[in-house]
């Protein structure tokens, strides 16, 4: 939703401008060739910003390039010597190197390290070593808040009593397919590595900081744009979003998420589930 973007951010020469999220560095190219005049990007994966910062070397005078998570936006603000910015996008969806990457374990299709973490590198626990080391209850819960997982007692036990024999991401979904079917087996499958991707890189708990560090920078006239992709996500955004505006120092652009067109979708039906909502600085 390149697209959109630019429309909802309204990029000009002399703005400042975040990709908290610059992924596969889209919508940072679009706000750069629709004149934005720097954008300040982040990403916590090493080898998503590399490639990104590639494509996008013909910007190099105004880009710059974080490895960093959205919820230390207020830091990589302060390296840069910024205290205002004129917009904001954060486009919460795994990208297709992401997804590709069966060793990073993101995918239920494929066999590949149950892993999960954004960065690679960093010290945080994987899907495995959640999986190995909490109790039945600990995964129900994340299973049940962050898949909306309706068997999250089932899975989460079945999950406990295989845990030693589990290895892999087809370890797991083979797992899942036993006790979902042929039928329920592929939402099943999602719900539960959304939740423990969730879980692993803690997105919720980042997301509403990386929301209110690029709220508390936003200049007057400035907006922050957010594609969520589910409704956990998009509840969070909604939430933030009103909590803003009843402080009549902000206002929503669009009471309603803005959608795809039918266009994108077909060129890319990721892009079905996402909703746009954006918030300006009165």
């Amino acid at each position: 939703m390149v697209d959109e973007i630019v429309a909802a951010l309204v990029p000009k020469s002399e703005g400042v401008y975040v990709d908290a999220t610059l992924g596969g560095g889209g919508h940072t190219r679009g706000l750069l060739e629709a004149g934005a005049g720097r954008m300040i990007t982040l990403d916590m994966d090493g080898e998503a910003l590399a490639h990104a910062g590639q494509n996008l070397a013909s910007f190099v005078e105004r880009l710059s390039l974080h490895h960093s998570n959205f919820r230390d936006l207020q830091r990589v603000l302060d390296e840069e010597e910024i205290e205002q910015i004129d917009g904001a996008v954060f486009d919460l969806g795994l990208s297709w190197h992401q997804v590709r990457s069966q060793e990073r374990g993101f995918s239920y299709q494929g066999e590949g390290a149950l892993d999960m973490r954004f960065d690679a590198s960093s010290d945080a626990r994987s899907a495995l070593e959640i999986i190995r080391s909490e109790p039945a209850k600990k995964i129900e819960r994340i299973l049940r808040e962050y898949g909306e997982e309706p068997r999250s007692r089932q899975i989460a036990r079945a999950i406990t009593e295989h845990k030693r024999s589990i290895k892999t991401t087809k370890d797991l979904a083979d797992l899942l397919h036993g006790i979902a079917g042929p039928k329920g087996f592929r939402k099943t499958a999602m719900r539960v590595f959304q939740a423990l991707r969730i879980a692993v890189n803690e997105e919720l708990q980042n997301l509403e900081a990386g929301l209110d560090a690029a709220c508390r920078r936003l200049a007057h006239g400035g907006r922050v744009a957010v594609l969520a992709y589910h409704s956990l996500e998009d509840r969070i955004v909604k939430n933030r979003y009103r909590d803003a505006e009843r402080t009549e120092k902000f206002s929503r652009v669009n009471r309603k998420p803005i959608f795809a067109s039918d266009e994108e979708v077909k060129q890319n039906p990721a892009a079905r589930s996402a909703r746009l909502r954006v918030l300006e600085r009165t």
